[in-house]
């Protein structure tokens, strides 16, 4: 049993020891080189602390928006680490700043101990911030391409774009991966540059992320595929079913323009036919008069056909150009015009899904074509038969051609 004497003595050694190991301790801040620093770690509070001072002068520093998609969606990832997070910001690009202070001095210089710049070290190839910014204005000043939205262009002396430049850079490069200002997104996205698997993150790899961050790829020439802008920006077929509906949607929109077509072409017919027999009735009208030369035959009481004895189109339109029009004329027209509106609507935007590129898309329309024209093909046959027929009964010099 130890006497008191001797406990106080092993109490004191034990304190000047403690003594002793508080004075000749390492600041690895200031010598991370020392063997003893390899274990030191900055403390979780104040690698926030930082994160938090940085992203609170620049929130736009692909860091920056690195963190915030990291926080949202409560991701554990590697590439997520607060630490790995600093070192993107301040490895390469603000490495002055103040509050870069503590990584750089624990891990800018080579002969660093400290293992944690190794095991959390920044994204390779991960952009700065004013070169995201140069490359995303590049990128939508040689096209202005769908998410060029999210980051308007820079006054001319400002530092960089003040928007999500990472996320903006990802999602052109998505669409437009041969670009040549996708070569730093190619190399921070190629999982052999990368152990860190930040090529599986919604910025590198498709499916990955909501909806705004896989945008369709723009390509120009006939594939396959679901994922394509049809007319609209939100029209994008993700799924089986989506696009299964999609196409169903296309062959009877198509369907809906023959219908249109073949009404309109219809209609126009069967409007000359009555112009011409109404003109038909006048002459004959006309010739039962008093016999006076019929240098124009009036056309329900304020239009008149052009002179008789003239065989030029052109001044036979240039006569009739220059007759008032009709109440049954203006109601015709208007009718003329809103079906020709619809109908040439739907054609181009037709031709617009074919320049898609996308090989079932593509056919849905073809077959939607082919499917009317059957369809329709009566309709058309009798047109043409009674177009014929009045053409007969009326002569060669009826009016029709007159009519324009």
């Amino acid at each position: 049993m130890l006497s008191a004497p001797k406990i106080l003595l092993a109490l004191g050694a034990l304190s000047l020891q403690v003594l002793v190991s508080a004075q000749t301790a390492v600041d690895c801040l200031k010598t991370p080189w020392d063997p003893s620093c390899a274990s030191f770690e900055l403390p979780a509070a104040t690698t926030q602390a930082n994160l938090a001072d940085l992203c609170k002068q620049m929130p736009y520093m692909p860091g920056c928006s690195l963190l915030n998609s990291c926080q949202s969606s409560h991701k554990t990832d590697q590439w997520c680490t607060p630490f790995s997070i600093l070192a993107d910001i301040c490895a390469v690009d603000m490495p002055g700043m103040g509050s870069c202070k503590n990584y750089v001095a624990l891990c800018g210089v080579n002969n660093s101990t400290a293992t944690i710049c190794t095991k959390a070290p920044m994204i390779p190839s991960f952009p700065t911030t004013k070169s995201a910014s140069a490359l995303v204005i590049g990128i939508c000043t040689e096209m202005d391409m769908a998410g060029c939205e999210r980051c308007p262009k820079p006054a001319p002396n400002a530092y960089a774009a003040e928007c999500d430049t990472l996320g903006t850079y990802a999602i052109l490069c998505k669409a437009m991966p041969e670009m040549s200002q996708c070569s730093t997104w190619k190399s921070m996205c190629t999982p052999s540059a990368s152990s860190m698997g930040f090529d599986q993150s919604e910025y590198c790899a498709a499916g990955v992320g909501g909806a705004d961050m896989n945008p369709p790829k723009m390509r120009m020439y006939f594939h396959t595929g679901f994922e394509d802008y049809v007319l609209f920006e939100t029209w994008v077929p993700r799924s089986a079913g989506q696009y299964a509906g999609t196409w169903f949607a296309l062959f009877f929109l198509t369907l809906f323009y023959q219908t249109i077509a073949a009404y309109r072409t219809g209609l126009d017919i069967q409007w000359a036919e009555q112009l011409a027999a109404e003109i038909e009735a006048e002459a004959e009208t006309a010739k039962t008069g008093p016999s006076e030369p019929l240098t124009s035959v009036s056309l329900n009481s304020n239009r008149t056909v052009g002179p008789s004895g003239s065989s030029s189109i052109l001044m036979n339109w240039v006569y009739l150009w220059r007759q008032p029009w009709s109440a049954r004329e203006v109601r015709q027209n208007l009718i003329r015009s809103v079906l020709m509106f619809v109908e040439t609507t739907l054609g181009y935007a037709l031709m617009l899904v074919t320049m898609t590129f996308n090989v079932a898309l593509f056919f849905a329309v073809i077959l939607g074509l082919c499917v009317g024209a059957v369809v329709f093909s009566r309709q058309r046959n009798m047109v043409m038969v009674q177009s014929k027929n009045g053409a007969a009964s009326n002569g060669s010099s009826s009016g029709c051609a007159g009519c324009g």
